[in-house]
């Protein structure tokens, strides 16, 4: 009993030097990642993101590979953003389109399936591949799959039936629009259809073997 409200008070003072109700109230309405996005997106802009090059454009799956040393190529732009939607992408796109890309790989939806219906993502998607088409049209466009998630690893609040579903509509945008599309779900599912153990501890991030197989899964396309 001591040790529990030794833990409540412990939680509780540092709920308050982070800043108290608002502080849970802006993790609530925000999910945690508002502020991540705004300084990543800030750094970003800061920067300026090169002309000519391979961008890698998602969330926290592509923020999390070190593109240029995996693949040896330091032309590989990397533009993830931990937590990002299809909404997040559209509002910071136009300084990817400004960069006159070679190629972009795109991944983007999972985290809009937290609440989000796949119609929903696949208007998203809809304006996202319009814009390539109408700002950048010599930029190739991969449309890489939404990848599975594993909720015996733990619950993402995320089904695989949705992610299927997303899947389907996604490959035949990419048809529609001209663009390739990226089969990487199946690459990293188990026999169940699940984020394969062994590509994961979460269940929905990737660890460096799963980092491995989707490099070697990009070569033909670099």
């Amino acid at each position: 009993m001591l040790l529990n409200f030794a833990g409540l008070a412990v939680g509780l003072y540092a709920v308050q030097k982070l800043g108290g109700i608002k502080y849970i109230v802006f993790k609530m309405k925000n999910r945690g990642v508002a502020g991540v996005y705004e300084h990543r997106t800030s750094h970003f802009e800061q920067m300026g993101t090169p002309s000519k090059k391979i961008i890698f454009l998602g969330d926290s799956i592509t923020e999390a590979g070190e593109w240029a040393e995996l693949l040896n190529n330091p032309n590989a732009i990397n533009r993830g953003i931990a937590g990002d939607v299809t909404q997040g992408v559209l509002l910071r796109l136009q300084s990817i389109l400004e960069a006159e890309a070679e190629k972009v790989f795109l991944m983007i939806g999972v985290n809009d399936l937290i609440m989000r219906s796949p119609d929903y993502i696949i208007q998203n998607y809809r304006k996202i591949l319009s814009r390539f088409q109408k700002e950048s049209s010599q930029t190739k466009v991969f449309v890489q799959s939404v990848l599975p998630v594993n909720n015996q690893l733990r619950n993402t609040s995320i089904q695989n039936q949705d992610i299927k579903r997303l899947n389907k509509e996604l490959q035949l945008l990419a048809q529609e629009f001209g663009y390739e599309y990226l089969d990487l779900h199946t690459l990293l599912k188990d026999s169940n259809g699940n984020l394969a153990e062994k590509y994961s501890v979460d269940g929905i991030h990737l660890n460096g073997l799963a980092y491995q197989q989707w490099k070697q899964f990009l070569n033909p396309y670099l």
